[in-house]
């Protein structure tokens, strides 16, 4: 442990505009799990894919979601997963190290492959046919969301065996990213516990 000034602080975390409350951590990189692996090991698996996501704030905050209600693992293209970013370590809240992030080249590629081992893939859309609700959610599946602009890009969302929606007030135009997937983590883990 070392002891800094103020202004010492403040230099480590006025790049990204955060507030460090007078702590700051060096912390080491966590081992990246290998997704094939992990699909080895585990029965009805419910994973996150993350389809052009890049604010590291909107990540960190899903990672949190993600690790709160109990998702399996999070999938993100590598070019796009900000691991140095300390916006979204913060945004994560120290819930980072509890979920399983898997960095791949290929998000067509991922999730053909999860196809091929008996995955369902939903993409989220406010276009989708069903409300996510009306799924009866079981076996392994991968739940798909797009960026918040321009959303699932249209080569991946053909990987989609379905597209699903969560039914907001029309006078609403979309949700958050973080926020939409806080509300299906937390509707999947409770079907869970019922279960």
């Amino acid at each position: 442990m070392y002891f800094k000034t103020k202004k010492e602080l403040d230099k480590y975390s006025t790049k990204e505009n955060l507030l460090h409350q007078g702590y700051v951590a060096e912390v080491e990189h966590l081992e990246k799990p290998i997704l094939k692996d992990f699909i080895k090991e585990k029965k009805e698996t419910t994973l996150v894919c993350l389809d052009g996501v890049t604010d590291p704030r909107n990540i960190g905050s899903l990672i949190r979601s993600a690790a709160s209600f109990k998702i399996d693992g999070i999938i993100i293209k590598e070019r796009h997963f900000p691991n140095e970013s300390k916006l979204m370590y913060k945004a994560a809240s120290g819930s980072i190290e509890y979920m399983n992030i898997f960095e791949v080249s290929n998000i067509n590629s991922t999730l053909k492959n999860l196809k091929n081992k008996n995955f369902w893939v939903y993409g989220f859309d406010g276009y989708g046919d069903k409300d996510f609700t009306d799924i009866k959610w079981q076996g392994n599946n991968v739940l798909l969301f797009g960026s918040e602009g321009s959303g699932m890009h249209e080569h991946t969302s053909k990987y989609a065996d379905f597209l699903v929606k969560i039914e907001i007030d029309k006078k609403i135009e979309s949700l958050n990213i973080s926020n939409s997937a806080a509300i299906v983590f937390h509707h999947l883990n409770y079907l869970k516990k019922k279960s």
